[in-house]
């Protein structure tokens, strides 16, 4: 049987509005294509599915909907409101792929736009930015949901966001929650997940990540051994491999 190919794209920052400098002693430096390259490898993955990094947010391509059979879409620096061109050739790219019924995870950013795509609603957290190494609450659905499985309630992850999905899409199912975010994940159907979390990165990056907004945020992250396993339930729990 021929090996499944995964896109990861990337929707970073908009280019110009952060320093590459900061990244320089970060694996990969900002180039999230790479780090994820290091975690399927390290997951035991990347033997067994073939691997296509986009950074979508510096204008490369999209691929061709029959090219791939699965994608991951990245965080971003970016609110869902700033409209960035980029940002929306991506929301129209993602309702040409629901109609393919592939499978698709967004992450932070990600989980904002494809609940956005789907018709929910994204708004500033009036509690602040959700931030550092914070456990869930599962909810029924979540507890026996694929992407949780090897995961309990106090599992933390890594939050580092302004925005929170308010509103979920018709037909979505929380699987889990934290106090100011009542779609911490979910369950869109149609082999469709999205986290407003991080279990793709480490405690470096997302501390590098405040380090030009906020640096007295980024002593918030602890080191989670385990959290990228997520990425695996997704690739298996989807079908891929």
């Amino acid at each position: 049987m021929p090996r499944k190919t995964l896109a990861y794209i990337s929707q970073f920052a908009e280019p110009g509005s952060y320093s590459k400098s900061t990244w320089r002693r970060i694996h990969g430096g900002d180039d999230e294509t790479i780090a994820i390259e290091a975690l399927l490898d390290q997951i035991g993955m990347l033997d067994k599915i073939d691997y296509l990094g986009i950074k979508a947010h510096e204008g490369e391509p999209l691929p061709e909907l029959d090219a791939i059979d699965g994608v991951i879409l990245g965080g971003s620096f970016a609110s869902v409101s700033d409209n960035y061109r980029w940002q929306l050739e991506i929301a129209d790219w993602l309702t040409r792929w629901r109609a393919t019924g592939k499978p698709l995870m967004g992450i932070c950013g990600g989980h904002q736009l494809m609940s956005t795509v789907l018709g929910g609603r994204v708004e500033k957290n009036p509690a602040g930015p959700e931030v550092g190494s914070l456990p869930l609450s599962f909810t029924d659905e979540g507890r026996d949901h694929y992407l949780l499985d090897g995961f309990d309630e106090t599992s933390p992850f890594f939050f580092g966001n302004f925005d929170r999905v308010i509103e979920i899409p018709q037909g979505t199912t929380v699987l889990a929650t934290r106090p100011t975010l009542p779609a911490a994940a979910l369950d869109h159907g149609g082999n469709w997940v999205s986290v407003q979390f991080h279990p793709e990165t480490t405690c470096d990056r997302m501390a590098t990540c405040w380090s030009e907004i906020d640096p007295a945020q980024a002593a918030r992250y602890n080191f989670i051994p385990g959290c990228e396993r997520m990425i695996g339930n997704f690739i298996v729990g989807t079908g891929l491999v």
